[in-house]
């Protein structure tokens, strides 16, 4: 799981040629900001979210529930909606550190399954980042979660860990999904000063209406129903996209 595949390694060796080539239809001013969890990497936040639910006695918790209310966002914002929704009695009884001591617990579960190998890496995903970097294309990390690098660091491509692939990351630097994308914009900008195109990719509804409030191009990743939020392009596979077609499809020019 750690290892880059031969079949990848074989992959980005065939596609280079193309690379080379369409580079000169990549726009000098663009930059791509990534979500993580559910994007780059399949983690196990949402299983561990499950289980610090059924630890505390908390009912109700399902995947459609985690991908409007918990998704995207960082782990405190996530807690307090899981307390505020389906435990508001522990809120009542506890008070406001009971978020705190909730986000905690479903952090160390977290860790726990990331030593398990409970997560898989999206390589189609890795390939395209790969690409766009070879490209010139600015590449910044902003997950809302704080772990991001516990797998970032882990996970190899080639002779690199997977964090080395972008070129800041800002990830768990904020208290929301807007502050979060927020604060990646600030990166670009004090890497590319004329930045004309910057695209967001995410896989939840907080995430892509954080990269249209923050004046972006939002790529919603793997959900049709992305575009009901505001998604510029849904992409449901990235090997079949190269980073210039993808740039024009939002609207980006070179």
């Amino acid at each position: 799981m750690l290892k880059l595949s031969r079949w990848f390694s074989l992959a980005l060796k065939s596609s280079l040629y193309t690379t080379i080539s369409s580079n000169l239809m990549m726009p000098r001013s663009a930059a791509f900001v990534w979500d993580f969890d559910g994007v780059i990497v399949l983690t196990p936040h949402e299983d561990a979210w499950r289980l610090a639910c059924e630890h505390w006695g908390i009912r109700g918790f399902s995947h459609e529930f985690y991908s409007r209310y918990v998704s995207g966002r960082p782990r405190l914002e996530g807690a307090r909606n899981i307390l505020e929704n389906l435990a508001p009695h522990l809120l009542a009884e506890r008070g406001g550190s009971v978020v705190e001591e909730f986000a905690e617990y479903k952090t160390r579960v977290y860790l726990r399954l990331v030593e398990e190998g409970r997560y898989s890496v999206n390589w189609g995903v890795v390939s395209f980042i790969c690409k766009a970097r070879a490209g010139g294309i600015t590449q910044v990390l902003a997950s809302a979660s704080r772990n991001v690098l516990v797998l970032a660091e882990r996970v190899r491509v080639g002779g690199l860990k997977l964090a080395e692939l972008f070129d800041a990351d800002v990830s768990g630097k904020g208290s929301s999904k807007r502050e979060v994308f927020r604060r990646a914009l600030q990166e670009v900008f004090s890497r590319v000063r004329s930045a004309e195109c910057i695209v967001f990719f995410d896989d939840s509804p907080a995430g892509v209406e954080a990269a249209k409030e923050a004046g972006g191009k939002a790529v919603g990743c793997f959900d049709e129903e992305l575009a009901s939020y505001g998604a510029d392009l849904v992409v449901t596979d990235f090997s079949l996209w190269k980073p210039a077609e993808l740039l024009e499809a939002v609207g980006c020019r070179a």
